[in-house]
């Protein structure tokens, strides 16, 4: 009885001490971590996940809506491809350019395309490298480019040629010269929307409008115009545009990965495929 007694004694006084210097060697452990700062206990967090809402307001056919539903446009494939490639997922939120900016500021809205550097937006957005030169292309009558080939667009005005512009557009600061020249300005012929040139040209009422090249491609194309349009090679007015990103919900990182994504789109000759795509006529 004794013996068995001073066994249970010598086992108690085991567990004891292992229990104490498993305590101890929590302790100190606890106390080192603590000295510098980490946490054994917990994983390493992972990085954020890249999801973005990218704004557009339909204009064809950089942005517009599909018969399936489907948000479709060069803007939107550009775009996607390159938050593809940034690693980088895309939801669309459709509303109006004020508003859509307006959540640029306050980070609803996380990206926006088409949009032009401004020290004031700099405030409150990071912009992509420039990623599409926005432009005018002279569109005359099939036929007639011998007539026109060589020619600036002064002289041609001076000749008397009668040019189709859309009222509130801005054309450029060789447009508005042009327009506020007491001779030339006469050659201006102004309509309240664009698609009124395509048929005054058609109809022999003006020799040729200034129109979007990507836009006139579309116009042409769903007008069924090919054969009677055509664009004489003389390009007016070229504005560089980027990407703009909400300061408020979007990492610069992110930023950097998209201008990254442009070099290998233009690289690999993605970037070239997607605009070639839009400006067919046929």
């Amino acid at each position: 009885m004794r013996k068995q007694w001073l066994f249970s004694l010598v086992a108690c006084s085991f567990l004891i001490l292992a229990a104490c210097s498993e305590s101890t060697d929590t302790e100190n452990a606890a106390a080192t971590n603590a000295a510098t700062g980490t946490v054994a206990s917990e994983p390493v967090a992972s990085a954020t996940e890249c999801n973005l809402r990218m704004g557009w307001d339909p204009w064809e056919p950089y942005q517009y809506l599909t018969p399936e539903g489907e948000v479709r446009g060069l803007e939107v494939d550009l775009l996607s491809a390159l938050a593809a490639e940034a690693g980088c997922d895309v939801t669309f939120v459709q509303d109006n350019w004020v508003n859509l900016l307006a959540g640029i500021r306050d980070g609803s809205i996380d990206m926006l395309g088409g949009a032009t550097r401004t020290p004031s937006r700099e405030e409150f957005a990071y912009f992509s490298d420039n990623y599409r030169c926005e432009t005018f292309s002279l569109y005359i009558r099939a036929g007639e480019s011998e007539l026109y080939a060589g020619k600036s667009l002064q002289e041609l005005l001076e000749g008397g040629f009668r040019l189709g512009v859309t009222e509130e557009y801005l054309y450029g600061d060789e447009v508005n010269a042009l327009q506020d020249d007491e001779k030339l300005g006469a050659s201006f012929v102004h309509v309240p929307i664009t698609e009124v040139n395509y048929y005054n040209l058609t109809q022999g009422n003006i020799d040729g409008f200034l129109e979007d090249p990507f836009v006139a491609a579309f116009t042409i194309r769903r007008k069924g115009l090919q054969g009677q349009i055509e664009a004489l090679p003389l390009e007016v007015h070229s504005t560089d545009v980027s990407i703009i990103f909400s300061k408020q919900s979007v990492d610069e990182n992110d930023v950097q990965a998209f201008n990254k994504a442009l070099v290998k789109l233009k690289e690999a000759g993605e970037y070239d495929e997607i605009l070639a795509k839009y400006r067919r006529v046929k």
